[in-house]
């Protein structure tokens, strides 16, 4: 008789198979949505920090104007890496022509600009600020660690998502000459934009949401 309650009392205790799937599922959808703001949270703190450093290289951008009379041109074009590798392919060439241009740590990667303008072997950026060159070509009053990183020997600015700024500045004919046909910028000055959380577009340029404004939907841009 003692046996036939213990039985019962252990029968009447344990779950059947609907409660423990509704259990899961429970569990299952908090789970997800926990995630899922998380998810937003994170993409949300990136954007912001990826407005507000896009805001600081404009100002900076024009002290550097006003300092030299134009704005800087990268040196080189078309210096695709992966970020992260084997994700996304990013061109690099302007984000390293705007860190050297608004540190003031190198210039090789800046066209036109020779010896006397910064500091490092060669021109190459080595990640400090120092003689009198150099503080004097700095156009960022902080640079903070998280807007800038290193590939290889080559410093650039980058966003809150970790890829690099997009910058290109705008074909100013000589004088007398005609405009290009073909213009390469949206602006008369620069194009500067961010693709965000964009990892399909990667390899557009401003020029190309002319044509197919849905491109950047998702950039933070300037025009």
């Amino acid at each position: 008789m003692k046996s036939t309650r213990l039985s019962f009392r252990s029968r009447a205790r344990a779950f059947t198979l609907v409660e423990m799937l509704i259990v899961v599922t429970i569990i299952s959808l908090l789970a997800a949505l926990t995630m899922g703001g998380y998810t937003y949270a994170m993409r949300s703190s990136k954007r912001r920090l990826t407005t507000g450093t896009f805001e600081a290289i404009k100002l900076a951008l024009e002290r550097y104007n006003t300092e030299f009379g134009e704005y800087p041109q990268p040196a080189n074009s078309n210096q695709m890496v992966q970020f992260p590798p084997g994700v996304g392919t990013y061109d690099t060439s302007g984000a390293s022509c705007l860190y050297q241009a608004l540190t003031g740590d190198g210039y090789d990667q800046i066209k036109g600009v020779t010896g006397d303008a910064g500091g490092g072997s060669g021109g190459s950026s080595d990640g400090k600020v120092e003689g009198v060159a150099e503080i004097k070509n700095k156009m960022f009053v902080e640079i903070p660690q998280t807007i800038f990183t290193r590939r290889g020997t080559t410093f650039m600015l980058i966003d809150g998502f970790g890829h690099p700024f997009q910058y290109l500045k705008a074909a100013i004919p000589a004088a007398g000459a005609a405009p290009a046909t073909t213009p390469t910028t949206i602006n008369t000055t620069y194009d500067l934009w961010s693709y965000s959380e964009d990892e399909v577009n990667t390899t557009k340029q401003s020029i190309s949401t002319l044509t197919d404004p849905t491109i950047s939907v998702k950039w933070i841009k300037n025009w």
